[in-house]
């Protein structure tokens, strides 16, 4: 028998939106329409794919394991009839994005929520996690990457180039002395956790090289603990220059050893291979290499 595609999208509404009310007002059709074409969907697998009470609703496990396997089908059908389509080129839906805690505070956030000013039919969908997630597995639109790329068959584009520099307070480095690399290793050091386990890290100076050992007193696992860290306490660290560049020209943290270069690395856009561009993901993706 031919299943009925217009079950699955009440049924992949009602997860996505959280409720029958939430998914009956995205349709735009009645609550018991839904409530109808759910039962119908029930009876056709011949298993209950929803557990409902008067609290919540949840998937059963027959009911998340059709979920994840049709909700990626269903939008990769949506976002291509979108993509053809030449009556509407109004960005429209919703985007899954996820990002880097501290660059998604600094630079991501505040731009979602300008697109969003002039994109209102567009609904952004935030993650902001250190955590790698798998493009395809959570269903993510666009991801940010900062550092350095892992191997994938992802499609990435580079925004911008970024640099680790070492900073302080003006308090401490006004006390404490930093006059060589070496010196780095017997001072107080806090760094975000994400690489405070690296053994040795390179400084170069045109061809001279120094590698020194860091051993952190202090780790974070975002960058804005660190800088709490640096800017109430008498404490070093190394961070990407982009995500201090306020507070250097401010003068609340100053930069030491500027004559040393640390490791350089990218801002990256990452998107799934064979991914069909929505005109909402199109927009947004236009705003964030005008962002950098």
């Amino acid at each position: 028998m031919r299943p009925n595609l217009n079950r699955l999208l009440y049924f992949t509404a009602i997860l996505d939106e959280g409720s029958i009310t939430a998914a009956a007002n995205r349709l735009g059709v009645g609550k018991a329409v839904v409530s109808k074409q759910i039962q119908l969907l029930e009876a056709e697998v011949g298993q209950s794919l929803l557990l409902r009470n008067t609290r919540r609703l949840s998937p059963t496990e027959a009911g998340r394991q059709l979920y994840d396997q049709c909700s990626p089908a269903l939008t990769q059908v949506a976002t291509a009839i979108d993509s053809v389509s030449q009556k509407d080129a109004t960005p429209r839906g919703r985007l899954r994005i996820t990002a880097p805690v501290d660059l998604g505070l600094d630079v991501i956030a505040p731009m979602a929520a300008r697109f969003r000013e002039d994109h209102p039919q567009v609904q952004l969908d935030l993650f902001l996690t250190d955590d790698h997630l798998d493009p395809v597995a959570e269903r993510l639109d666009l991801s940010f990457t900062v550092g350095w790329l892992r191997e994938s068959d992802h499609l990435a584009r580079k925004l911008a180039d970024f640099r680790e520099i070492v900073v302080a307070s003006p308090e401490t480095a006004a006390t404490l002395p930093v006059t060589s690399p070496d010196t780095l290793a017997a001072l107080p050091m806090a760094l975000n956790r994400r690489v405070a386990n690296r053994p040795v890290w390179t400084f170069t100076r045109q061809k001279e090289q120094r590698e020194v050992a860091l051993s952190p007193v202090i780790t974070a696992n975002i960058t804005l603990g660190v800088l709490q860290a640096v800017r109430t306490g008498r404490y070093i660290t190394i961070l990407p220059d982009f995500l201090v560049t306020d507070s250097l020209r401010t003068g609340e943290l100053v930069q030491l050893l500027p004559d040393w270069s640390l490791r350089t690395g990218g801002i990256y856009t990452v998107t799934p291979a064979g991914q069909i561009r929505s005109n909402a993901l199109k927009a947004f993706l236009a705003a964030v290499r005008k962002a950098f």
